[in-house]
């Protein structure tokens, strides 16, 4: 299982496409608590898969977007060791796989008006 991400333009146009393990949702579920930024409510809660993080990003402009995954990125960055440790035993998504994933969302936005799509 997984969550997909897309940016889309104002003209309907895919800026990007983006896909990635729920077996990592944890890292960034505490990377956001570690910004202050609250966990999705209990509803939008999906078990075993974690919180769906994914809902803070659907339905942002690219630019909102943008600084969302920048902050996540910066506290991954921030304490690697932390985060590594919470790679996933069957081996299915790590931390360098998540964080080039995050980075090329965030790199993706262009100058004009996107929105976001994401779901899980």
């Amino acid at each position: 299982m997984s969550w997909d991400a897309d940016l889309i333009d104002d003209r309907g146009h895919n800026e990007g496409s983006w896909n990635f393990t729920h077996n990592c949702n944890g890292m960034i579920a505490a990377a956001m608590e570690t910004l202050g930024q609250p966990r999705p409510p209990e509803a939008s809660r999906i078990l075993p898969i974690g919180p769906a993080w994914w809902y803070s990003l659907d339905g942002k402009s690219g630019p909102e977007g943008k600084a969302f995954l920048a902050g996540i990125i910066g506290a991954l960055e921030a304490d690697p060791l932390h985060f590594k440790a919470m790679n996933p035993a069957n081996g299915w998504g790590s931390y360098e796989q998540l964080l080039e994933t995050l980075r090329s969302m965030r790199d993706a936005v262009p100058a004009w008006p996107t929105t976001w799509s994401a779901n899980g």
